[in-house]
């Protein structure tokens, strides 16, 4: 028996140790600890204390969960593992395990059990054959604990499947991952269970938590809590979630027990007890959710990238698409007189306005809806589902045959009848009348048009004007009129002079829902008015957004009257006060129809009338072209396109290929660059597919090519010899400047830099020679292939208060399969690295893969990638495809045989460092024969290769000429510029590049606005953000960089936070602006922050070698200069700002603290060079 202490003491009877314990057996109630506040410390991480209301160290959890009597066994548990002084004995190798396990394990755990303490303690000494002979101990010592702690872990996983009583259907629990019910054994294709395994179930994949919760030193534990411990072990491990600290990083774990933190629901999303009751098909279907208003917001990535609706002749159709409800129903005109052919009339009249109601108010028919229904991920991969057609789901729930034909019958709502559905009604006339191709050539007239001929001859009334009876059918395609062709040529000097300013389309788009929406939705009196221009406030907010901006259903309704709206309320309730339940009924409703307003009319109305799209230059900002002068402008890029990257396949030989593999085809789409188009495929896009008649979302291409991905990672690391000079991000040129200006040491030799670009290097890589390369890669014939799951908490998580889901990342690792390394030790060794706060959860299933099978994944990845184009489908017939998750790896791997067999002359000697970053080369060395031989060879270029170098982009630090031609050199003093940051060709210090990548580019362009959530809290972490993404510690490093060029690359961060600070406020409400108390509290903070980021003890022992000598004085002194710099040329609204600022940097020269000259003539230096731009 393994013995817990040193000294010897004074025997003690069971009583004495554990009071009375006997579990499930006596009447007598038996105080716990936890009821007492002396045992309950909790500790706080970001994310578990999110998920879980109770956190606790398990030598915290176990002590509350102790019988108060055992007043021995609490002692020994609390000073198990401390080193007795007193007796001056070191503990043993088994108690300092046991004491790291109790204090780096952290139990989580919410309110009360769901199975009663008899019930459970009845259901383990059935499963473990003891009877009623409660009062047995572990006298066996370490042998029987052992035992015992296995039969626990079995009982738990049996009891959980004993819970889940659905054929088929298995417990979300880290225990029961891998098992299965014997019922499923035949399907597995398994063979009789063997003795000794849990009743009822078989392993099908070894599970991990289970070994290491039944191996030391946990059955130690369980005999340390005597006879309490059976009872205190099964409440753990059913209640509870474990988590085993991860030494590797900072504040990681990993998840040893209970439901998967990346399967657990965010507080938000749990059903609160106030929420409206779920209809009866919801209750039955088991998919009902709540949403609040805050937690609906549009999506908006519906209205990008939109096709064109074409007409007979090929020209563009304007308006709402065919397939809107809208036009799908139009009202029907009552008929007058009693016979069967005005009756018809009659019911379709009822049902066209009947199923329209069906679409703007789902909720109350009881259909699928934003606010209470679950979305199947099956079916889209956005947020919410698109309502676009509901016909399927209408038809199967209120449709009946009748004569062979699908007949309406649903019955109204009564709050809907009356005047809603008038207004309804309404609406319908109104959407008929009006002419959407005129409002477009009105508002957003084509380039070159002047306004004033886009048919404004036709007055406001003339555009509402009914048209003649016999023209119904066709005034319902006059919405969808062509424009008039953009006249060629254009002149312009960037594609993005042609698109639609955002002013006018929100103007046209305000003019749309003006005029077929009716006035009495927004209320009466008074605030129709105010309500209907708060919405249209709305709507222009909405399409200024920037690209991943978002606007949620709450800020919609905010500053919209309630109270006037009469169409919301019951007849016999109108004109007075309504109760709480009605009020909430009543806006239940109008967020229904204003969800469809922006999501039903507003997106498909952009969608239909623009191309909407980012360009290469300006970031996040938006774009709208409208459709015929996209078509104008990409056609020709699509058409050269279409002749020297693809070939045509036809029809049927693309339906054979994509039918007889995993792979399916991908989308091109042309994104604006200055004066010509960059094509872009998207290879993360999942695409439909049908499998026993039925319709789901299939994998993308991207995910299928997952195994391959994985494998080449795990050859990178093992050998990444292999790569060459290969880089995977700008980071990585730090450690090799480094170890490279360490080689040189100190010398006076002059260094020679070279910079040359591969033209369209994804383009131009043949084919077959690439596969060529790849198959010398793989050093394994199988490879094993294991997921895991990575949760943290998102930025915003990290503000105080803030509550926002988690992210999550799933993550595959490759190992050879004699390679027997466990999760645990990856972790430590290099998963964990780097990472902060992360829960690590492992998933025990695994996978080998033939290396044969991958490498024909990939040669079919390249060299029949099948693009979609239009309705045509074309085989890539050139280069590696762009956008694939190998696209950077193939090519990292194709330019470092390349160096081998071209450059490797730059290797003989250690006088040479060459960098890439994809197909940017850099050289940097001490001989300038070697650096002109690499300039020559690579413009001479290499067919083999596919490698053209773009002569302009060549950049030397030195006079040369190839062929008689000049190479671009590098002015006298400048830096060298290299993937955006600058190297000192002297020092090799580096810096940050902060001059304007393009005309044009301004910051607001590459702001994030959060216009909803804790202003003031997101103010402060936008701005502490603005300054870490910049805080990289190569610009720095005081050991490898100069104490100047540090100080200069400290203000420029500065500066440029300073700048989107400025801009950040200035995108907000004039409401939601941050006073200037917060905005000097928030300087504050980010002169704390960023010296504890620099220059603070946990970079330093993070990164050995790295250094930052920097006086925290001097930092301020160079963040408020920054600052009064910024918003000195920007007064309103900060003078209380820039006194409090002069006052600092009056006491900061005063006190003497910092050279203020030195500093100046740093600030003087940035400015004269232009780096910084305002």
């Amino acid at each position: 028996m393994t013995k817990f202490g040193g000294h010897k003491r004074k025997r003690c009877t069971e009583t004495e140790l554990d009071g009375d314990t006997s579990i499930g057996t006596s009447n007598k109630k038996t105080r716990e600890s936890h009821t007492t506040s002396k045992h309950t410390v909790t500790i706080s991480h970001p994310l578990l204390s999110q998920l879980y209301p109770n956190l606790q160290t398990l030598r915290e959890y176990v002590l509350a969960k102790l019988p108060a009597a055992s007043r021995l066994r609490r002692k020994k548990i609390t000073s198990i593992g401390l080193q007795d002084h007193a007796a001056e004995k070191t503990a043993t190798e088994a108690e300092i395990a046991l004491a790291r396990l109790l204090d780096s394990t952290v139990v989580g755990y919410g309110g009360e059990s769901d199975a009663s303490p008899e019930k459970r303690w009845e259901q383990w000494t059935s499963f473990s054959q003891k009877g009623d002979e409660s009062y047995v101990t572990l006298a066996g010592g370490s042998t029987d604990a052992a035992f015992s702690q296995g039969e626990i872990v079995d009982f738990v996983i049996w009891a959980l499947f004993s819970r889940e009583k659905k054929p088929g259907k298995r417990p979300k629990h880290l225990l029961c991952d891998g098992f299965r019910k014997d019922s499923e054994r035949r399907l597995q294709g398994r063979s009789a269970p063997s003795h000794g395994l849990i009743p009822g179930l078989f392993a099908l994949h070894p599970n991990n938590h289970v070994q290491t919760l039944k191996q030391d030193p946990w059955p130690q534990l369980l005999l340390l809590l005597g006879k309490a411990g059976e009872k205190i072990m099964l409440d753990l491990l059913l209640d509870c979630a474990i988590f085993s600290r991860v030494t590797a990083g900072r504040d990681n774990y990993q998840q040893l027990s209970g439901v998967p933190v990346s399967d657990l629901e965010h507080q938000s999303n749990q059903v609160p007890a106030n929420a409206p009751a779920p209809s009866q098909a919801g209750r039955k279907a088991g998919n009902v959710v709540s949403r609040s208003p805050s937690e609906i917001s549009l999506v908006r990535s519906r209205m990008l990238y939109a096709r064109a609706t074409l007409n007979a002749r090929g020209l563009v159709h304007f308006g709402l698409r065919h397939i809107h409800v809208l036009n799908r129903f139009p009202l029907q005109r009552r008929g007058m007189e009693n016979d069967e052919e005005n009756d018809n009339r009659n019911v379709k009249h009822e049902e066209s306005t009947t199923r329209v109601m069906m679409y703007i108010f789902p909720r109350q028919f009881g259909l699928h809806n934003v606010f209470i229904s679950q979305v199947d991920h099956t079916q889209t991969a956005q947020k919410f589902q698109d309502y676009t057609l509901r016909e399927e789901e209408i038809t199967t729930k209120f449709c009946v045959l009748v004569e062979g034909k699908p007949q309406l019958k649903a019955h109204l709502p009564k709050r809907l009848r009356g005047l809603p559905q008038d207004l309804v009604r309404k609406l319908q006339v109104l959407h008929a009348r009006c002419s959407y191709s005129m409002l477009l050539q009105h508002y957003c007239p084509l380039p070159g048009h002047p306004k004033e001929t886009a048919g404004t001859h036709h007055s406001k009334a003339a555009l509402l004007l009914p048209e003649p009876q016999e023209k119904k059918h066709l005034k319902s395609r006059k919405k969808m009129w062509q424009g008039p062709k953009p006249p060629p040529p254009l002149k312009y000097s960037s594609l993005v002079e042609l698109a639609t300013p955002a002013a006018s389309v929100s103007a046209f788009c305000q003019a749309v829902l003006s005029k077929i929406i009716p006035n009495g939705f927004w209320g009466n009196k008074e605030s129709q008015n105010s309500n209907k221009a708060a919405l249209l406030k709305k709507v222009n907010h909405f399409i200024t957004l920037r690209r991943f901006e978002q606007l949620s259903l709450h800020e919609i309704t905010q500053d919209i009257k309630v109270s006037d709206m009469t169409w919301l309320a019951p007849p016999n309730l109108k004109g007075q006060k309504s109760s709480l339940p009605e009020t909430q009924k009543r806006t239940e409703i109008l967020l229904e129809f204003l969800y469809y307003v922006f999501d039903s009319i507003l997106i498909p109305l952009i969608r239909s009338n623009f191309y909407v799209t980012e360009s290469n230059v300006h970031k996040y900002r938006l774009f709208f072209f409208r459709h015929d002068t996209w078509r104008y402008v990409a056609e020709p890029a699509m058409a050269a396109l279409k002749t020297t990257m693809f070939e045509e396949v036809k029809m049927e030989d693309a339906m054979r290929i994509l039918n007889s593999r995993h792979l399916g085809f991908s989308q091109v789409r042309l994104l604006p660059k200055g004066l010509g188009m960059r094509p872009i495929t998207n290879l993360r896009r999942r695409m439909l597919v049908k499998a026993n008649n039925r319709q789901f979302l299939g994998p993308s291409i991207n995910t299928v090519l997952g195994p391959v991905a994985s494998m080449l990672r795990s050859e990178k690391s093992t050998n990444p010899q292999r790569l060459g000079s290969a880089m995977f991000s700008v980071g990585d040129v730090y450690p090799r400047l480094k170890e490279f200006k360490a080689v040189l040491g100190a010398t006076n030799r002059p260094l020679y830099l070279a910079k040359v670009d591969v033209q369209g290097a994804f383009d131009s890589i043949p084919q077959q020679a690439i596969l060529e390369v790849m198959r010398e890669i793989p050093t394994e014939s199988e490879y094993k292939l294991a997921k895991h799951v990575e949760v943290k908490p998102s930025e915003s998580a990290m503000t105080k208060g803030a509550a926002a889901k988690p992210l999550k990342k799933w993550q595959t690792l490759a190992k050879a399969p004699h390679d027997k390394t466990t999760f645990a030790e990856n972790l430590e060794e290099s998963l964990a690295l780097g990472k902060r706060n992360t829960v690590f959860v492992e998933s025990v299933a695994s996978r080998s893969h033939k290396t044969r099978v991958l490498m024909g994944l990939m040669a079919t990845h390249i060299q029949d990638n099948i693009v979609k184009i239009g309705k045509k489908f074309y085989r890539q017939k050139n280069g590696i495809p762009q956008g694939s998750v190998l696209s950077s790896t193939l090519c990292n791997y194709f330019y470092a045989d390349l160096e081998q067999t071209h450059l490797s002359f730059l290797q003989e000697d250690n006088d040479c460092l060459l960098l890439r970053l994809i197909d940017d080369f850099l050289l940097i060395t001490i001989s300038k024969s070697k650096a002109i031989r690499f300039v020559k060879t690579m413009q001479a270029g290499v067919p083999d290769y596919g490698v053209a170098v773009n002569p302009a982009k060549t950049l030397v630090n030195f006079d040369m000429s190839v062929s008689g031609r000049p190479v671009p050199e590098l002015g006298p003093g400048q830096a060298f510029p290299y993937c955006g940051t600058l190297i000192d060709p002297v020092t090799l210090s580096i810096c940050k590049n902060h001059e304007t990548p393009s005309k044009g580019a301004v910051v607001f362009d590459s702001l994030i606005v959060e216009y909803t959530r804790s202003p003031g809290a997101t103010f402060t972490r936008k701005l502490l953000n603005a300054f870490k993404i910049q805080s990289h510690l190569m610009f720095f490093d005081t050991a490898h960089n100069t104490l100047q060029s540090v100080l200069s690359s400290i203000f420029a961060a500065y500066v440029e936070t300073a700048n989107k600070t400025w801009a950040y406020a200035r995108c907000l409400p004039q409401a939601k602006r941050p006073t200037a108390g917060l905005v000097i509290a928030a300087i504050k903070e980010l002169m704390r922050v960023s010296y504890l980021l620099l220059a603070g003890k946990s970079r330093t022992s993070r990164w050995p070698g790295y250094e930052c000598r920097v006086k925290k004085a001097q930092m301020n002194w160079l963040g408020m200069v920054a600052f009064r710099m910024v918003l000195g040329r920007k007064q309103a609204g900060y003078l209380e700002v820039l006194a409090w600022l002069d006052g600092e940097l009056a006491k900061l020269g005063t006190e003497g603290k910092v050279d203020v000259r030195g500093l100046v003539r740093i600030v003087d230096g940035i400015q004269g060079k232009g780096k910084i731009k305002h």
